[in-house]
This record gives C-alpha cells, sequence and structure tokens, in this order.
C-alpha cells in the first residue's frame, strides 16, 4: 500500500515540471513570434559587406566596395540603385571620404566610408662604394650611396650611417615609416696623411739684415681632426745671409700618417749696379710713361734698382713728361722707342728717322741728355714693317743705318708675356723667372703702361736679388741683345 503511494507521487512531480516547461515554451513564443513576423514583413534598406574602412596601396586601382545592399525583408529584397560621391587619388598617400548613396523608389540610404591609401613599399638603398673603411675612432668617411623611394623619390640626404664592430650599417626611412637597412663589412683603418697649410706665402722673399718673423702653420687630419698643436717646426732663418734658405713643417696623425711642408725663404741684399761680372737682368719698359709709372719708379727706388725706359708720344704718355725727368734724375736709362708708335714710320728711313729724331729731341728737351738707346717698335725682327715698306726690307737697312748714326738698338731675350699673352701679375713674374738661367746677360721686355705688369716687378726683383743677380740700367757698354732679322 505505502510502495504505491510513492509511485503515484513521483507521477505527479514529472508532470509538474512538464507543465512548468510548457508555461515557458508559450512564453518565448509569445515573445519570438511577433518579432518573427515584424522581421518577415518588414520593409528596409538591407546592408551586408560593407566596409566604412578600406585599405588601399598606393597605385593600386581603386574599385566599387559598396558592399551587397537590397531594399525589403527576409522574404523578398528588391535591387537598389548605388551612386558613388568622392574621389581618391590612389597615386598619393592620404585618407580619402566616399559617399554611397543607395535608393529605391522615394527611400534614401547613405553610407560613408574611408579609403586610406597607403604606402607599404620600402625604400631602395643602393652603395657603389668598394674597399669600405671606417676611421679607427669611430668616424665615418664619405661613401657613394644612394636611396630611391617609390613614392619620395630620391631621398639619399635621409640615410642613416653607423659604424659597429667592423660593419658598417646604412639605414633610410622614407615618409610613411617604411625602413630599409643594408649592411657591408668594412675595414677600420686609417691611410689619410695629414693636410698642412702655411700661414702667409709658402714662398717668400727677406732683405739681408731683416727680421724674420715665423708665421706657423696649421694641421688637420681627417680622422683626427684638429692637429695644429702637434706640428714641428725645423730650420732657422739667417738673415744675415743672401740666398735660399728654408723652414720645415712635420705632423704626424694617431695612426703614423706622417706629412710635411717647406716653406722657402729667399734673402737678398742691396743690388750693386757696380759689379763687374755676373749674371744681370736688364729690367726694360716700353711705351710709356703712364699712369703706372710713378709707381714702378717707387718699386724700384726701393730696391735701388736701376731700369731702362724706351719712351714714346702717343696716347696715354701725353701729360707725363715729369716721369721722364724722375726716371733720368734717379739714375735710371732713358731709351727711344718710337714717337707715334705708329707703325707706317717703317715706310722708309726717312719716316723712320724723322720719327726717332722727334723723340730724341723730347728726351733732350726734358732731360738735358742726348739718348743714343733705341729698341725698334715690335723689335728688330718685326714682320709688321712688310705691310709699309712696299719689299723693300727695310729692317735689314735700318738696323745698319741706325748704328751708322751713333745709334745702339736693344730688342730682349726674356718676354714677360705682357704684351696679350696675359694679364695676370703672377703669370707675368713667372714667365720671366722662369726664363733666368745662369747666362750673363737677361733684358726682359715688359710695359710700364700696364698695371698688372708692373706689380710683377717686386717679384722678378726679389727672386734676382736672392738668386745672385744684378739688376743694371742700359748704357752704350752693355753686351748685343739682338734678335734675327726677318725683313
Amino acid at each position: 500500500m505505502e510502495k504505491n503511494n510513492k509511485s503515484k507521487n513521483k507521477k505527479n512531480k514529472i508532470t509538474k515540471n512538464q507543465k512548468i516547461v510548457l508555461i515557458l515554451l508559450c512564453i518565448l513564443l509569445l515573445i519570438i513570434l511577433p518579432i518573427s513576423i515584424f522581421l518577415i514583413f518588414s520593409q528596409d534598406f538591407q546592408v551586408k559587406d560593407f566596409q566604412e574602412n578600406i585599405e588601399l596601396n598606393i597605385q593600386e586601382e581603386f574599385s566599387d566596395f559598396s558592399g551587397n545592399v537590397c531594399y525589403g525583408g527576409l522574404l523578398k529584397c528588391e535591387n537598389v540603385n548605388v551612386t558613388k560621391e568622392g574621389e581618391v587619388d590612389s597615386t598619393k598617400v592620404g585618407d580619402y571620404e566616399v559617399t554611397y548613396k543607395y535608393t529605391y523608389k522615394d527611400k534614401v540610404l547613405e553610407k560613408k566610408q574611408i579609403v586610406h591609401v597607403v604606402d607599404k613599399e620600402s625604400p631602395v638603398i643602393t652603395i657603389s662604394s668598394e674597399n669600405l673603411s671606417y676611421c679607427p675612432n669611430g668616424k665615418l668617411r664619405d661613401y657613394e650611396v644612394k636611396a630611391l623611394d617609390n613614392v619620395d623619390g630620391d631621398i639619399t640626404n635621409l640615410i642613416e650611417i653607423k659604424a659597429e664592430e667592423g660593419k658598417l650599417y646604412f639605414s633610410v626611412r622614407d615618409s610613411s615609416s617604411n625602413e630599409t637597412t643594408e649592411i657591408r663589412d668594412a675595414l677600420i683603418e686609417d691611410k689619410d696623411k695629414p693636410v698642412i697649410i702655411l700661414k702667409g706665402e709658402s714662398t717668400t722673399y727677406m732683405k739681408q739684415n731683416s727680421s724674420y718673423t715665423e708665421l706657423g702653420a696649421t694641421a688637420t687630419d681627417y680622422c683626427d681632426g684638429d692637429l695644429t698643436s702637434e706640428i714641428n717646426i725645423t730650420g732657422t732663418i739667417n738673415t744675415s745671409k743672401v740666398g735660399e734658405q728654408q723652414v720645415t713643417y712635420r705632423v704626424k696623425d694617431k695612426s703614423g700618417n706622417e706629412a710635411s711642408i717647406v716653406r722657402k725663404v729667399y734673402v737678398y741684399g742691396n743690388n750693386d749696379t757696380y759689379t763687374p761680372n755676373g749674371k744681370s737682368i736688364y729690367l726694360t719698359f716700353d711705351d710709356g710713361p703712364g699712369p703706372y709709372t710713378e709707381e714702378l719708379l717707387d718699386i724700384l727706388k726701393k730696391y735701388n734698382v736701376k731700369a731702362t725706359f724706351f719712351v714714346t708720344n702717343q696716347g696715354l704718355t701725353k701729360g707725363y713728361d715729369n716721369l721722364i725727368l724722375r726716371a733720368y734724375q734717379e739714375g735710371h736709362t732713358i731709351g727711344l722707342h718710337t714717337n707715334t708708335h705708329n707703325y707706317n714710320i717703317y715706310t722708309n728711313e726717312t719716316t723712320y728717322f724723322n720719327d726717332l729724331y722727334a723723340i730724341q729731341d723730347k728726351v733732350e728737351r726734358i732731360t738735358g741728355m742726348k739718348s743714343f738707346i733705341i729698341r725698334f717698335p715690335g723689335g728688330s725682327s718685326n714682320t709688321v714693317s712688310q705691310s709699309y715698306d712696299n719689299g723693300s726690307h727695310i729692317m735689314s737697312k735700318l738696323t745698319k743705318a741706325v748704328e751708322a748714326k751713333g745709334f745702339r738698338y736693344f730688342d730682349w731675350n726674356v718676354s714677360s708675356g705682357d704684351a696679350g699673352e696675359t694679364t695676370n701679375t703672377n703669370v707675368v713674374a713667372k714667365n720671366v723667372i722662369q726664363s733666368l738661367g745662369n747666362n750673363s746677360t737677361y733684358m726682359v721686355l715688359q710695359h710700364d703702361i700696364k698695371n698688372f705688369s708692373v706689380k710683377a716687378v717686386s717679384q722678378i726683383i726679389e727672386y734676382g736679388l736672392s738668386h745672385g743677380y744684378t739688376f743694371r740700367p742700359i748704357t752704350m757698354e752693355t753686351p748685343n741683345v739682338h734678335h734675327h732679322i726677318n725683313n
């Protein structure tokens, strides 16, 4: 009896649980059913696969990313019309906004999309240098390296180079943060000699018994930088002794590379025109006097050097008669060049001598001295006379005729180049100095109407005096310096 009652109670309990489940299902159904009915029969834009952010590689063609959109419900969804507003320039990195407009009858839906045009391509580094190295102290050298980027172009100036444990790291980053690094083996070495730069001139001239001041030098090294304090200076200058002397500057860098440079100091004495023998230089000046003759006379006076002036009476020379007198009074020789410097004086002997006597008379009026020392316009070797003498070989006649009348003519064997070859003072000096040797007579042609040539005279004199030459004026006893007659 008791057993039957337990079985009956159990059966009643299961029935109650089922009732609870059934009630819950009914409640759930009451909730879901209206929603389902709403979803099945509601009408609206249905959007799938639309992306609000699109990433596009630079240069990649921009396509339609409008997604799948229709209008309707779950049972039926109609196609819609899609239009797009906004442009995307895929050739330029940046963010671009695109608006899609979906229309169905009178219904409209707008969706905005951001297109990110990006650059993900790394720059390319090209290293052309071979046998790479860097200094023992880590200082880098100049390397042939270039960096090109697909967007930024040449970004070589952005390359960063680092040296570490026998390797060089070349790195560069473009504007989109794409980075490239190239690694190369490199030697740690220093084979460069220091560079010494003298203060003042490397060749200088000093008057005998003057005071020498050491100007010093600077030294720099590629790896070690400023080495001026390490310079060792040897050699002393004895200004009581005429001739060439030297001061040597030496410096060594931390790697043992040594450099040296020499300063040449030429000590010159006073010009002694009374020395009977030896190497002689005759400075001669044609076509003056002129605006630079006074400066020239000051230079000659400074060095006690006497020169020869072959004067004219043409163009620039007019108005400078006082300089002819000064030159004469200071011991210079006043020679005769030409009165007019017009080459038609070579028409015949008469026209030549009329011109010569005219300038001779002028010099005599100014100085009280009749000069018989002459120089032919163009020199005795000139051929321009052929254009005027009607084939009479005038120069062959004149060279004999002037000597028959008591004149002495002088050409030159050293040309300064100031007659048209150069207008550079240093070149004029170089032309003269390089022409000197061990001969006894050097006759130099210059023109005192040319300032650049006048300014070269100091260099010429200082070189000559320090190398054993004597500067002399031409006299009637001076050895002949004649050209070959060409007409």
